[in-house]
């Protein structure tokens, strides 16, 4: 009789420190994931270019006034939503989008929600 239990407590201590090590063993390795947010063919980048990142953040109620740049942007919305007013309407930004804005364009944007917003801005202006 003791042999029966000695064997199945060893069978039982073998399972319980065994199981988890499979299980981690098992477990897939990290991914890289890439998801095309934006693809465009443009011509409206001249050679050379200044290429400026920013940091954009709007305050609740903040807004820029009707603008425009010299070259396109890529505006990637990191947190929050923001309004964009054009000679062709609105647009709402979200968080998690990408957009892309052409050279010359005259745009107003401004936050009407109650929390900051925030937007990675890539600008490809011209060179003087």
């Amino acid at each position: 009789m003791r042999r029966i239990n000695f064997a199945a407590m060893l069978f039982l201590a073998g399972g319980a420190a065994g199981i988890p090590f499979g299980l981690a063993l098992s477990q897939t390795a990290p991914r890289l994931r890439i998801e095309t947010l934006l693809q465009r063919v443009v011509s409206e980048i001249p050679q050379p270019t200044h290429l400026r990142v920013h940091d954009d953040r709007w305050d609740p109620g903040a807004e820029t006034s009707m603008h425009d740049h010299p070259g396109p942007a890529i505006l990637v919305v990191i947190e929050g939503e923001l309004i964009e007013e054009t000679a062709g309407g609105q647009s709402t930004l979200q968080a998690g989008q990408v957009y892309w804005r052409g050279a010359r364009q005259m745009h107003n944007v401004k936050n009407l929600t109650g929390r900051t917003a925030r937007v990675l801005a890539i600008h490809f202006d011209p060179t003087p």
